[in-house]
């Protein structure tokens, strides 16, 4: 149903729909949904609320409804989808075409037209999502989803490789990080076992692979251990996840912002430019901070307007605000946003144990003092060491 298909793509959390936008996806709704709250009903009964139903087994619940508006919010009703997942993919004939490509495919049902939910899988993927990639036997790389899936044909570059499959796929997006030494889950087999699920398994009891799975869906459990077993890789991975994790929050916040008709057009705009570091966010940090603190480079145009407390953490006020903010070179931007860095009220640099090697090979101190900061200032370090610092303790 194209109403559930839509709101399962979304990366957010609540969703604003108007009727004429839900209109156009389903082709028209039906003349009862314009007069009747309840068919808007979130019906869990066995009754004929087909849409209900699809909407509810998306992961969705109807929030609110205005009908003298035509408007309708929708909101995720699992918590368990506000947390990133883990996926298992078996793809020995397809492996290097998907990693090379950057993807994971499927076709949309089994060559007898039979759905095959490890297939259906993809379309329930979002985006910090883990996908564990195993062919030949072995675990040779770890990826993240970097979006939701779209509808796409068969890529061109699985040649022989699923020669029977359908044309018509589902395709997500992932950003790969290849193993230094591949995982062999035989070796380990004892202890995932216990961790592997009873329906859709990707591997045999024996460690053997499962052929009729695709994508399997794995628990939290299983997946931590295969990317403790990974080593740096496993790092890399989970910092990656944070960053999709973050950038999914801040496109949330960012939408919300849009669709907040008691903010003037002008505002909103200010406010989705300064996630950037312009606009007027860039105009009030610069009134206080004239250069890099830890360069000295004082050119504007290659300092970039950094927000102290992140933005998708901020009210609206804060996210203006000029004490919330410092100007810094690219490279110290990197350090400071992703918390490899912080600052001590007194101005004293701190430095996370990963980094340090880094900041040295840049050509920074790391026993730096950069200047003292003003009370406003202070109050939003204060989160930055406690909340985005990765030093803390």
């Amino acid at each position: 149903m194209p109403l559930a298909d839509f709101l399962r793509s979304q990366t957010v959390n609540s969703v604003v729909l108007t009727f004429a936008q839900i209109d156009e996806l389903v082709g028209g709704l039906p003349p009862v949904a314009r007069n009747h709250n309840a068919w808007w009903a979130n019906s869990r009964t066995d009754d004929s609320h087909t849409w209900a139903h699809l909407w509810i087994e998306a992961g969705w619940e109807r929030k609110s409804l205005d009908l003298s508006a035509e408007v309708v919010v929708f909101e995720r009703h699992s918590p368990e989808q506000e947390t990133s997942r883990f996926w298992w993919v078996n793809h020995k004939q397809t492996y290097q075409a998907e990693l090379e490509g950057g993807y994971i495919w499927s076709p949309t049902k089994n060559k007898n037209g039979a759905r095959n939910q490890t297939y259906i899988n993809l379309t329930l993927v979002r985006a910090g999502d883990v996908v564990i990639s195993y062919a030949g036997g072995q675990i040779r790389a770890i990826g993240v989803a970097t979006s939701v899936y779209t509808e796409q044909a068969k890529p061109e570059d699985f040649g022989q490789a699923g020669l029977n499959w359908s044309d018509t796929g589902w395709l997500v997006p992932i950003e790969w990080t290849v193993l230094d030494k591949a995982v062999s889950p035989k070796d380990h087999i004892t202890a995932i076992t216990s961790l592997l699920p009873a329906k859709n398994s990707p591997l045999q009891a024996n460690g053997n692979g499962n052929q009729g799975c695709y994508l399997a869906s794995i628990s939290p459990e299983l997946g931590s251990f295969v990317l403790r077993l990974s080593n740096s890789a496993g790092s890399a991975i989970i910092e990656r996840v944070h960053e999709l994790e973050d950038q999914v929050r801040a496109d949330e916040a960012e939408r919300e912002i849009q669709l907040n008709q008691e903010l003037a057009s002008t505002e909103r705009e200010q406010l989705v430019r300064s996630r950037v570091g312009q606009g007027t966010f860039r105009l009030q940090v610069l009134d206080l901070e004239k250069s890099c603190r830890l360069t000295g480079v004082s050119d504007k145009r290659f300092l970039i307007a950094s927000h102290i407390k992140p933005w998708k953490d901020c009210s609206n006020a804060e996210r203006l605000d000029g004490s919330n903010g410092l100007m810094l070179a690219p490279h110290v931007d990197k350090l400071f946003d992703r918390g490899w860095i912080t600052f001590q009220d007194n101005g004293d640099l701190l430095v996370a144990d990963a980094a340090k090697e880094i900041v040295s090979a840049w050509g920074l101190t790391s026993s730096l003092n950069v200047g003292s900061f003003t009370l406003e200032q202070r109050s939003y370090l204060s989160h930055h060491r406690s909340e985005v610092y990765k030093g803390r303790v």
